[in-house]
């Protein structure tokens, strides 16, 4: 990672997490900023990099910073880093793409270990917010019919084809669309069409959802 803007009003805070993520990467460069003007005028220079920010800020939400990262840098890896563990907040933040969600009162060693697997492509996701996630998707990925919900889950519930299970298995290992078609022998405008199959037939719009969904299946296992 080379650089990362840190967005946050609490100024402890801030240097908590860049003291953190020096001790990832030594020589990144680092911006901290306590409200959104300031992000804006480092997002409109050349920001590709980590955004990592809280849901409420001085001057608004967190959430129109990384919609905003998300329009001009999409394959910039966006974080929330916050106290919220609710799943209205959660709702919120995967609608908008985000790849990682981080509680505050996590340890330093987790959240580094999870700024680390960010960085690896992976989705950063406290254990709590795994958790939490999960409960959400067990009517999703329940087959229609089948009863309240509550039985485990499974790729053929979901309606997945063998295909597509490979797909989503290597997504959630944070394979990109062209590495996942290497890994397959199929080509990349194949696997963004098998993309749009299994976002649709598990409810899901963004590859940290896809990838919790994964782990309800047992196609991975995001535990430490």
């Amino acid at each position: 990672m080379k650089r990362a803007l840190v967005i946050d009003p609490d100024g402890d805070e801030q240097q908590r997490v860049q003291d953190i993520l020096c001790s990832l990467w030594p020589e990144i460069d680092l911006i901290g900023v306590s409200d959104i003007k300031s992000a804006h005028g480092q997002l409109g220079r050349s920001m590709p990099g980590l955004l990592i920010t809280d849901f409420y800020l001085p001057d608004g939400s967190g959430l129109e910073l990384i919609e905003q990262m998300r329009m001009l840098y999409p394959d910039s890896p966006r974080v929330l880093l916050t106290r919220h563990d609710d799943e209205a907040h959660l709702r919120a933040a995967l609608r908008q793409g985000i790849d990682g969600y981080i509680l505050k009162d996590q340890g330093n060693d987790g959240i580094q270990a999870l700024f680390a697997a960010i960085g690896k492509g992976d989705p950063g996701l406290s254990p709590e917010i795994t958790r939490l996630a999960l409960r959400q998707f067990e009517a999703p990925l329940t087959e229609p019919g089948s009863g309240t919900g509550s039985e485990p889950a499974d790729s053929e519930a979901a309606g997945l084809t063998q295909r597509e299970i490979e797909v989503l298995a290597l997504l959630s290992q944070g394979l990109d669309r062209h590495r996942v078609g290497e890994a397959l022998v199929i080509r990349p405008s194949t696997v963004a069409g098998h993309i749009k199959s299994i976002y649709l037939k598990l409810n899901v719009s963004t590859r940290a959802e896809a990838t919790l969904a994964a782990v309800k299946l047992g196609l991975v296992d995001l535990e430490p």
